[in-house]
Order: structure tokens, then C-alpha cells, then sequence
């Protein structure tokens, strides 16, 4: 049954492919209307972010910024889709990468590299288009649904060398160790020990340390990776910040400074849609 289902899953998100993107940007057609009922308590959680991070902005500024990101949202579900489906197609898209030496130099030397990214809504095409170009290995949350699981990875692994599960800390050590380049994602509340109250936004919030961690065991670099929407493509940009993990503390405020600032260059591109406060104000979501 499974199999049955999985082969349903892969046949659907492969003919959503080949819909013409501009029906993802038409606010008229049924499928936006479809996908915004589905999407409802998604668009309370940006909402509840945007009021929490932009108190000193106008509520008129904040609900456009909202509307912006709910626009891009629906973008965000075609290119994700597009970068899990597309083989050849997948070089129609225009990319640069500004810095590229860093991780280029880093692989050549077989240093292990964490690539820090931001979740930026168009995670999934990211990770696809800079898997295009580097040798990239991944971590990722499996999905309890075993059909999705698969529809998952066998969409991440179109570009990627390799996938594990987030919880597996010592396959991530080994990857390092044997110098290879992981991506990670360091702006979430993860609710583990492994963690220490940052500010986001000057507010606070739960922050990871395990790249400090990873950093202080394998030695490994950290490369902040950014990426942005353009006028006709998409950019990368890459930053060396090794020297920003003096200690846990120190890791957590600088990323965290980091991200705030790329988020900043581009609001309606972040992943406003994941509960950042959880733990530290985890009322603004009721």
C-alpha cells in the first residue's frame, strides 16, 4: 500500500511541475484558494512573528510585509516542488555565487565545512541549486509518514551526496571528520539542552549551540550560506564565520546578529512560518 501511495505522491508532485508558475502568482486561480484554507494556521504563526519581531513598525507596514510573505509563500511551493521534480530543467534557473572560493578552497583541502543557512522559504530549490555546483551532504527532521519520507528524500537526493537524520549527531561528526561539507540550519528552536537564550529581533529566543559543539570536535569551518531571490535568478553568498564560536554564548549572539541581518535585506523571503518563540514567548502563537 505504500508503494501504491508513494507512487501516487511522486506521479502528482511530478505533473505539478510542469504547471505553468505564473497559477502559483495568480491570487484569482482555485489553487491559491485551496492552499490558503490549508494554510491558515501557517499564516497566524507569520503573523504572530512579524507583530513580535516589527513592534516598532507600523501595523499597516507589518500587515503588508505579511501580505508579501503570504504572496511568496505560494511562489515558494512551485520552486520547492520544481527543485525536488526537475532533472535537466533545473539549470533554467540563473545562479550566483559570490564567494564561492571559500567552500571551493575548504573541499579542495578536504576540510570539513557546516554550512549554516537561514530557512529561507525557498529552502528546497537552495539546497538543490547549491548541491548543483558542491559536493553538499544534509541533515533532515523524517517525516513520520513513510510514503512522504520517501517522496522527501528521493527529492533531496537529486543533488545531495548524502541525507541523515537530524538526530544523528555522530554521522554528522564523521562527515565532518572525513571532510565533507553539511548543511545546517541553526534558526529554529530545537527545545534541546544543547541550546542557550539568544536574542532574535532584541528578542529573547532559544538558539542552538551544536555548531559550536561540531566546531570544537572535528574542527571543522563554519560557512554562513545566504541566498536571495533576484530580479532573474537567485544568488548565493558565502562568509567564513569560525571566528564568531569563541564560546556557546558567543556562537548563539553572533549567528543570531547573522541571520537578523539577512533576513532584514529581504523580510518576505524568510521562513516566518515556524514557531521561532516558542520556548520564550510561546503566547504571541495563541
Amino acid at each position: 500500500m505504500n508503494n501504491i501511495t508513494l507512487i501516487l505522491l511522486i506521479s502528482f508532485t511530478k505533473a505539478l511541475s510542469f504547471i505553468p508558475k505564473s497559477i502559483f502568482t495568480n491570487k484569482n486561480s482555485p489553487l491559491w484558494s485551496l492552499l490558503s484554507k490549508l494554510l491558515k494556521k501557517r499564516r497566524k504563526i507569520i503573523e504572530a512573528n512579524i507583530n513580535h519581531c516589527y513592534q516598532d513598525k507600523t501595523p499597516e507596514w507589518r500587515n503588508d510585509l505579511v501580505e508579501k510573505i503570504w504572496g511568496e509563500t505560494f511562489l515558494a511551493l512551485y520552486e520547492n516542488n520544481f527543485a525536488w521534480n526537475a532533472d535537466k530543467r533545473i539549470n533554467k534557473y540563473k545562479c550566483e555565487v559570490q564567494n564561492g572560493e571559500l567552500l571551493a578552497d575548504a573541499q579542495k583541502q578536504n576540510i570539513g565545512v557546516l554550512l549554516l543557512f537561514r530557512h529561507s522559504i525557498f529552502l528546497e530549490l537552495s539546497a538543490r541549486l547549491i548541491s548543483e555546483r558542491f559536493e553538499i551532504y544534509g541533515m533532515e527532521r523524517p517525516n513520520n509518514n513513510p510514503a512522504i519520507q520517501s517522496l522527501q528524500q528521493k527529492g533531496r537526493l537529486k543533488s545531495m551526496k548524502g541525507l541523515t537524520a537530524n538526530s544523528n549527531i555522530n554521522q554528522l561528526i564523521n562527515w565532518l571528520k572525513e571532510g565533507k561539507t553539511v548543511l545546517y540550519g541553526p534558526d529554529q528552536d530545537y527545545r534541546n539542552k544543547r541550546s542557550v537564550v539568544s536574542e532574535f529581533f532584541s528578542k529573547p529566543c532559544l538558539t542552538t549551540t551544536v555548531p559550536y559543539n561540531l566546531r570544537k570536535i572535528t574542527n571543522c569551518k563554519l560557512i554562513y550560506l545566504d541566498f536571495y531571490k533576484t530580479s532573474d535568478g537567485y544568488k548565493f553568498i558565502l562568509e567564513d564565520v569560525s571566528h564568531t564560536a569563541e564560546n556557546k554564548q558567543a556562537f548563539a549572539d553572533n549567528i543570531n546578529k547573522i541571520i537578523e541581518r539577512s533576513v532584514n535585506q529581504a523580510p518576505e523571503h524568510y521562513l516566518w512560518h515556524h514557531r521561532r518563540f516558542k520556548s520564550q514567548a510561546p503566547d504571541i502563537y495563541d
